[in-house]
């Protein structure tokens, strides 16, 4: 929704003023809180079919599935919380804030982590106090935005948003949006329907591995790509061709900046990362394995990913909604199908496979679309620093694999010599990536490296 709502409101602020802005904004919230309610509706009375068709494989289990559609319903008007606060973000983004936006999400683990311990202990089926703790964290993160909102001067209350013009247009948008932008994550549910009908035990290997990879992308990508998509609009908005290809530029080479070397370390320490955070409990070491093994995977698609949720953004800021989604509808065929046929012989790892794939063919189609458009032939991708980045990640990964092998992660989190071991693989494989792009001359680092002198010499 963000995607959609912001180019158009950034164009309303430019081209008319901000009064006309904020008044499309609580008319889109007048919107967004009759759609979501009606969908929530919808999910509550329907959730076993909802079950049925995100986890087929649960219905030979009548005490898992009805489980699953209790947790369902129980959850459902977190849907509502979440669209607001995809809503406050739309304004506050294009306001230049973006700090409550971003610290949203900490209120619904703290909101979880909460229910785990207060609520969970006082019922009958303790897992249904996490769901409360899912309502509580959207709750929570709604209050964190609305000093921002307030301070930017945008009214709280929703407007009548029928025969609106601007709504229209926003209608318009949306609707691709949703598919253009979502496809990683309706990949994600395909292939996890897929997992559903596999032994016992796959579906959290696969939901465990896919937390990692997009904590990842959560942390790095996605907030580099929304602190640029509000500038992506407003040059969009002016048609000023040059800015729009140095914000690409900047963008695009601090994204592989961080995410190359993070996806690359996902990969080389996979077992040692899984093992200190999951081993212990019910978790075995083969659950282990097979979790590593399947991150692994996933690491495979994290470049290929931010790089799409650039693309995606740009192409929404040009207004262009109908080359994302055929892409996206093209891609969802393509990864379920490799996705099915590798797990015939692969299981939980070909299902990831076939993400990583169809992800990396999703990323060229968009490549191949966006260099139709003649200012974006012109120099914008940063060729020298990717090679850099490539390189220095390359002399990380041998750090990584041989300091890894000096672990005991069989003993997993509750040996301390691991968590010395690991905490040097870490901080060892940042240092070494970082010096490696000093050697190297690298642009980006280079400038970030003359920044800190400079503030330390402030001090």
């Amino acid at each position: 929704m963000t995607l959609a709502f912001l180019p158009l409101y950034t164009e309303i602020r430019e081209r008319e003023n901000p009064h006309a802005a904020r008044k499309f904004a609580a008319k889109t919230l007048g919107l967004v809180l009759a759609a979501t309610t009606i969908l929530t509706g919808l999910g509550i009375i329907f959730s076993p079919q909802l079950v049925y068709l995100f986890a087929a494989g649960f219905a030979s289990s009548p005490e898992k599935y009805e489980l699953t559609v209790l947790l369902t319903r129980v959850m459902f008007p977190y849907l509502i919380f979440v669209s607001l606060v995809a809503w406050a973000m739309g304004v506050l983004n294009a306001e230049g804030r973006f700090a409550a936006p971003a610290a949203a999400p900490v209120l619904l683990n703290i909101g979880i982590i909460g229910a785990a311990f207060g609520i969970s202990p006082l019922l009958d089926e303790p897992i249904i106090g996490i769901g409360f703790g899912v309502l509580l964290g959207g709750i929570a993160q709604i209050i964190l935005q609305v000093p921002s909102l307030r301070k930017v001067g945008q009214s709280l209350k929703p407007q009548n948003f029928f025969n609106d013009e601007n709504i229209q247009r926003l209608l318009k948008l949306l609707g691709p949006s949703l598919l253009g932008v979502a496809v990683y994550q309706i990949n994600i549910i395909v292939l996890r329907n897929l997992a559903s009908f596999m032994p016992s035990g796959q579906v959290t290997h696969y939901y465990n591995a896919s937390r990692l990879s997009e904590l990842t992308l959560g942390v790095f990508a996605f907030a580099l790509t929304t602190a640029s998509f509000p500038v992506l609009s407003r040059h969009t908005a002016s048609e000023n061709w040059e800015k729009i290809r140095s914000t690409l530029r900047f963008t695009m080479s601090t994204t592989l900046l961080v995410v190359l070397p993070a996806s690359v370390g996902l990969a080389i320490a996979a077992e040692p990362i899984v093992a200190m955070l999951y081993f212990h409990g019910a978790y075995a070491w083969s659950d282990v394995q097979i979790t590593a093994l399947t991150l692994q995977a996933f690491a495979l698609s994290i470049p290929a990913v931010a790089m799409i949720r650039l693309q995606t953004a740009l192409f929404y800021a040009l207004k262009d909604t109908r080359t994302p989604v055929k892409v996206s509808l093209f891609s969802i065929f393509l990864t379920g199908l490799l996705g099915w046929w590798l797990s015939q012989s692969l299981e939980i790892f070909g299902l990831a496979l076939g993400l990583a794939a169809g992800t990396w063919f999703q990323w060229g189609l968009l490549n191949f679309f966006l260099l139709k458009e003649t200012e974006l032939r012109k120099k914008w991708w940063p060729l020298r620093s990717s090679l850099f980045y490539l390189l220095a990640s390359g002399g990380m990964a041998g750090f990584t694999w041989f300091t890894s092998g000096y672990g005991l992660w069989e003993k997993g989190a509750f040996l301390f010599y691991n968590w010395i071991i690991f905490l040097a693989l870490l901080a060892g494989s940042a240092f070494l990536y970082v010096l490696l792009l000093l050697i190297f001359r690298e642009e980006q680092v280079l400038k970030m490296a003359n920044r800190l002198n400079s503030k330390i010499k402030q001090l």
